[in-house]
């Protein structure tokens, strides 16, 4: 019998991408409405999310080849003394996690159009090309015994779970902040420089959580805000 890693896609998790954008379209849709957003018909919504879905899952499938094979050059860890001052806070988990796929939805609902939306995508793409890169020829890893702690509450336990798809390498620069910086600021035409307020928020909590070194975050969020001016 074949053993199944941890970021293999099982039937289980297939069903649910073929499922969920049926489910989450109709929601961008009635909220989209309801706010005056964007005059897209639930067809092109279905359309927008099913490319989205199709897009992450294949920009998962690719983050973690180059977990697997980013041994070509060497492997750095970029922690300084300033990463010791921020503590252990594991309930920055939900953060970390969740408004990552809210920022998602925030900017499917405030696209005007499909051809921004698909746009937007493309510059999507474009990043994780970038990020890919950069992880093969600048592998860089966390420090090990930041994994090293008691799973004794549920947001501990939601971390290592969390951590058992996402290895201790590719860290730099952090794509949690270079995507949210990118996504935040596709909302500025809706929220302004209010907008960055969502990518702030995960990077730090990549700090409390310790998944990242400040030396990953910052390059992380100036290479989202890079490809944003690039496609903009």
């Amino acid at each position: 019998m074949t053993k199944t890693r941890a970021n293999d896609f099982t039937p289980k998790w297939m069903l649910i991408l073929v499922l969920s954008p049926i489910f989450f379209s109709l929601l961008y849709y009635f909220v989209g409405k309801a706010l005056n957003y964007s005059n897209m018909s639930y067809f092109h919504y279905l359309q927008l999310t099913s490319l989205i879905a199709a897009v992450v899952a294949g920009g998962y499938q690719i983050y973690f080849w180059t977990q697997r094979n980013s041994n070509f050059f060497k492997t750095r860890q970029l922690k300084l003394k300033i990463d010791d001052w921020f503590p252990f806070w594991p309930s920055w988990i939900w953060i970390y996690s969740f408004l990552y796929y809210i920022l998602i939805g925030g900017f499917i609902i405030a696209i005007p159009n499909i051809e921004r939306g698909v746009y937007i995508i493309f510059g999507g793409l474009l990043l994780l090309v970038f990020q890919a890169l950069l992880f093969i020829l600048f592998p860089a890893v966390c420090p090990t015994e930041w994994r090293d702690y008691k799973v004794d509450t549920i947001s501990k336990k939601y971390l290592k779970f969390v951590q058992g798809f996402d290895d201790v390498n590719n860290c730099f620069p952090s794509m949690h902040c270079s995507l949210a910086t990118y996504i935040s600021l596709t909302l500025f035409p809706l929220m302004g420089w209010y907008c960055l307020v969502f990518a702030g928020l995960i990077g730090i909590s990549t700090l409390f959580t310790k998944q990242h070194t400040i030396l990953d975050v910052f390059p992380g969020m100036a290479l989202g805000a890079l490809v944003y001016w690039i496609i903009a």
